[in-house]
């Protein structure tokens, strides 16, 4: 697999998922808080990092295959980043980012989106366009990404 290929899976099924899923978790967060940028932003935090973790766990196949295949160092860093099967420090660091953005998205959502616009079709549309990237991420390279080999005669 190239790595241009890699860049554009990596940036369909990672990165725009990942600010997607942020953005799911501000919004919904303050959806059900009205009072979000108090101490209660730290649940969210909290909540948030352990989600978008267990969302991370569930993409260590695609991510381990593609950080095998990549040779430029930028690119081979950021995948490696995403490898949860190393060091329990790995994962502390993961968490610990993952906590942090959680707060900021919380904060930025109820900050700059009207509550009507929060507890309106915002969930929707973000879980549509989350949707649209991993099929889109999906379709440019489904077989390279899976697991399952069709047997050769």
């Amino acid at each position: 697999m190239s790595n241009k290929k890699i860049s554009i899976i990596y940036l369909f099924f990672f990165i725009i998922p990942y600010i997607l899923c942020l953005s799911i978790i501000g919004v919904s967060y303050n959806s059900l808080v009205l009072h979000a940028l108090t101490w209660r932003i730290i649940v969210g935090g909290v909540v948030g990092a352990f989600g978008m973790f267990a969302v991370k766990v569930i993409a260590q196949r695609p991510v381990l295959i593609m950080y095998r295949s990549s040779t430029k160092p930028v690119l081979k860093g950021l995948l490696n980043f995403f490898i949860l099967e190393r060091s329990k420090l790995v994962i502390g660091a993961n968490l610990l980012v993952d906590f942090v953005l959680s707060m900021v998205s919380i904060y930025l959502i109820s900050t700059f989106v009207p509550l009507t616009v929060v507890l309106g079709r915002t969930l929707g549309w973000l879980v549509f366009l989350l949707m649209l990237s991993l099929t889109l991420a999906s379709y440019l390279e489904f077989e390279s990404l899976s697991i399952y080999t069709e047997k050769k005669k």
